[in-house]
């Protein structure tokens, strides 16, 4: 028996107060150093403290080139035309249109090659009943959430027993509709029974005098309370991602979940995991009660990237999908759907390409303005992996180092900025790295929380070791940056003022690091500058 997991991860920041003259920039030393001469009132010294960082916060890139457009293209899986294709552009003189639409197809091969490579066919996720989703559906079961009422009337309940939690049911959906009886339903199981993984198959009333139940346990309640109400509802078995799922396996041992399907006004059916929608296993794998109501009436085209009924004709989909598909579909949580992502690439596989020239693993991912995304490894703390946004695209870019060959867990992480600075994961997806393929190490710079949240870009350098005394290039985009300035041993550097988003500064790589940062212009206190990026120096 299963239940769903939620990991979360918090975004670091440093900052560090700056006096600056606008007139004429002053560096700040925090150690000896040659300088000018300037009044006592002009010396203003720092010490600098930056934490260790823990292993997720590591970004940059050079796996694409950060200037071309990246419009959302569907895949070309028929790879012969696709090759045929490319021999007669080939032959054909290369006016400025067909330049641009080898561009557009150059885009597509670098950004789905996984999928043209494996010549892996779309998967169609289409629910088979396509009125089941309607307006008035969509608004009836947003007005039985958010409906106060029934919750606090809920919460004030205290049955003696089965039966008597039955009488209170009827009593509160008089004259209510179904979809407002089935919630009420799905509250009061998600506020009063607890997980167990421990626990043995259970008659009724020992689930509601014990308050505990493993998943088959919460199907068994949720479908005698709707059958007593007149509800038809059934209990579905099937193969679940849950928290015990890796992404690298290929088969199930056995059925290892189960979950509900209702039938409502005009026959559509609809299903609900009552399990999962009553909270989840936490970093310190701990069950936490928290409703989540993603797994009330779920679409079917949703649930099937983790739930895959024994029988295929609970899929509620238009054209069922084999369990070969099940594994290769990306591993999806499901804050994916609620933040409104979407994977552009890999598209329909739960495995990244690894370039081996580049030393990288990339996904590509759409989100909502008010998004913001992070990535890290699962197995090994070594690896280094970066998340930045390209503007120009609009898309973000979420890739990944390896230490050594093997296969990785990738695990990218999302969160909507009004509601708190916690990231939670949301996709999984797998890498295997072979130790052909692994011709050499990369090491990204590593970036602070501010240059997620400010949706920062990085262009060069893109390696997050600098050789010492060589000059580089600090290239990057600061959204929102005001004044850019640059901290190389502790000693800092003029600032500079950003113009049109761009920071651009070169410098002679010192003996120990070199810090980035940015003071932002709608920031209410105007001497703060935020550390968004560092490099480490190799003597």
């Amino acid at each position: 028996m299963v239940i769903n997991s939620i990991l979360t991860i918090q975004l670091e920041n440093i900052n560090v107060p700056i006096l600056s003259n606008r007139i004429r920039s002053q560096s700040l030393p925090t150690s000896s150093s040659k300088s000018p001469k300037r009044s006592r009132k002009q010396r203003f010294h720092r010490q600098i403290f930056i934490p260790d960082k823990p292993p997720f916060i590591n970004y940059a890139s050079e796996f694409i080139n950060p200037y071309r457009s990246l419009p959302p293209i569907r895949i070309n899986h028929n790879h012969h035309r696709h090759h045929k294709h490319t021999k007669r552009s080939k032959r054909k003189k290369e006016t400025n249109d067909n330049l641009m639409n080898k561009e557009k197809q150059k885009i597509e091969e670098d950004s789905f090659s996984s999928e043209i490579i494996q010549n892996i066919d779309p998967i169609d996720l289409w629910p088979s009943d396509s009125n089941s989703f309607d307006m008035d559906f969509i608004r009836k079961r947003q007005i039985a959430i958010d409906n106060t009422f029934y919750r606090e009337t809920i919460d004030t309940w205290n049955p003696s027993s089965f039966n008597h939690l039955i009488t209170l049911i009827r009593e509160l959906i008089i004259e209510k509709n179904l979809i407002d009886c089935v919630w009420i339903i799905y509250y009061w199981i998600s506020q009063n029974i607890l997980y167990d993984i421990d626990a043995n198959k259970q008659e009724l009333d020992d689930i509601f005098y014990s308050s505990k139940t493993n998943c088959e346990g919460y199907a068994t309640i949720f479908q005698a309370l709707c059958n007593k109400i007149n509800i038809k509802c059934i209990k579905i078995s099937g193969y679940a991602k849950d928290f015990h799922f890796h992404i690298n396996q290929s088969t199930f041992s056995h059925s290892n979940h189960t979950w509900n399907a209702v039938q409502l006004d005009d026959n559509h059916w609809y299903l609900i995991d009552s399990a999962w929608g009553s909270g989840y296993i936490n970093n310190e794998f701990e069950y936490k009660k928290n409703l989540q109501t993603f797994y009330f009436l779920t679409r079917p085209e949703h649930m099937i990237y983790n739930h895959l009924p024994i029988d295929s004709q609970w899929q509620l989909l238009a054209k069922s999908i084999s369990m070969f598909d099940y594994f290769r579909l990306p591993y999806l949580h499901s804050y994916y759907f609620i933040y409104d992502l979407t994977i552009i690439s890999p598209r329909f596989s739960s495995l990244i390409n690894f370039d081996r020239n580049q030393s990288l693993a990339e996904v590509l991912i759409q989100a909502p303005n008010d998004i913001q995304l992070s990535c890290s490894s699962k197995d090994e703390n070594k690896s280094t992996s970066l998340t930045q946004y390209d503007a120009s695209r609009k898309i973000w870019q979420c890739l990944f180092a390896p230490y050594k060959s093997g296969f990785y867990t990738l695990i990218i992480f999302a969160n909507r900025l009004s509601i708190s600075n916690s990231l939670i994961n949301v996709i999984e997806l797998g890498i295997e790295v072979s130790s052909k393929d692994l011709i050499r190490k990369k090491i990204l710079p590593m970036t602070f929380g501010k240059f997620i949240e400010y949706k920062c870009q990085i262009f060069s350098p893109l390696d997050g070791i600098l050789k010492c005394g060589m000059k580089a290039i600090i290239h990057c985009r600061i959204p929102n940056g005001s004044y850019g300035r640059i901290s190389i041993d502790g000693i800092w550097l003029d600032e500079i003022i950003i113009k049109n988003e761009i920071f651009k500064q070169e410098i002679i790589v010192p003996e120990r690091e070199i810090i980035v940062y940015a003071q932002f212009s709608n920031k209410k206190s105007s001497n703060i500058f935020y550390g968004l990026i560092r490099y480490l120096v190799e003597k």
